[in-house]
This record gives structure tokens, C-alpha cells and sequence, in this order.
């Protein structure tokens, strides 16, 4: 008997081993609480875009956080639920207008017509507009709330008045 659990934990041990480069993903999903719908490849979709109007710098603009996950937490936050559902409906008329039936994604195009295809759904009016207004408007903000920005090309300071001990009157 002990034999034939052995055998059984073995085989079910290298199952799980077997499945686990399938189930597992080195990225998590972030869930945010008011865009259950949106998944990982939804969300990246929404980083690739972002990054296309606006393009990351890490090495001179370093931020805490990646712009697509700024952007989200954004519009999670600080849309109301029918700027949100706007938003939710120009992303979803986004992804239709691009291919009806959802085969082919903007990835897999070339980059010409990549820029061809975001040109015109910029220049148009509607929700696609909208929704790709919401993107650039929080990308903007991700880049100029940015420290090393903020720093050198505002002058800002993050400690209010500064000290200058002995100065001559």
C-alpha cells in the first residue's frame, strides 16, 4: 500500500512540475477595483499605447512605478464611474476598430502602419477619441510628476523653504 502512494504523490508531483512554466506568469495581474473586465494583455495593450504616445525614459526619467500601471491606478481612482464606463466603452470600440472580430493586434502590424492607424483614431471625434485623450492626458502626468523633471527642469523643490543658516543682512 505505502507503495502505491508513493506512486501516486510521485505522479502527481510531476504533473504539477509539468504544468507549472504554463500556469504561472512572471508578470502578476494587477485587479483593479473599479476595471475588474481589464485583463493582463488588455492592460498591456493599454502600456503599449501609452508608450506610444509618450516614451518611457527609465534612465533619465526614473519613476516608481511603470507609466501603464500610473495610468491605470489614474483612471481607477480618479474617474467617476461614468468616465470610466466612457473610458471602458472607447477601449473596447478601440480594440473593434482596429479588427472586428479581434485577430489581428496592433502589435503585429508594421510600425508605419501602427502610426498610421493611432494618427487617424487621434484625429477623429467619438468615444476612441476620448479614451486615447484619457491615455495621453495621464501619460503626460506620469512623465511631468517624474522626479528627475520635476527637479531639473521645474526647479521644484520637495522640502518647502530652504535654509540658508548664515546669510549677511
Amino acid at each position: 500500500m505505502i507503495r502505491r502512494d508513493a506512486l501516486k504523490n510521485l505522479g502527481v508531483l510531476t504533473g504539477g512540475l509539468s504544468l507549472i512554466p504554463y500556469a504561472c506568469s512572471l508578470t502578476p495581474e494587477i485587479i483593479f477595483s473599479n476595471l475588474p473586465n481589464i485583463k493582463k494583455e488588455q492592460q498591456d495593450l493599454i502600456g503599449w499605447l501609452c508608450n506610444c504616445i509618450l516614451t518611457e525614459d527609465f534612465e533619465n526619467f526614473p519613476t516608481p512605478e511603470i507609466r501603464q500601471n500610473f495610468v491605470l491606478t489614474q483612471v481607477n481612482e480618479c474617474l467617476s464611474e461614468v468616465e470610466i464606463s466612457e473610458f471602458l466603452f472607447g477601449f473596447e470600440n478601440f480594440q473593434l476598430a482596429l479588427s472586428p472580430n479581434k485577430e489581428i493586434k496592433l502589435e503585429e502590424l508594421a510600425p508605419n502602419e501602427q502610426l498610421k492607424f493611432l494618427t487617424l483614431q487621434f484625429e477623429g471625434k467619438g468615444v476612441i477619441a476620448d479614451f486615447l485623450g484619457v491615455l495621453k492626458k495621464y501619460s503626460l502626468l506620469h512623465f511631468v510628476t517624474s522626479e528627475n523633471y520635476m527637479k531639473n527642469y521645474l526647479k521644484y523643490e520637495f522640502i518647502p523653504g530652504r535654509y540658508l543658516g548664515n546669510v549677511a543682512i
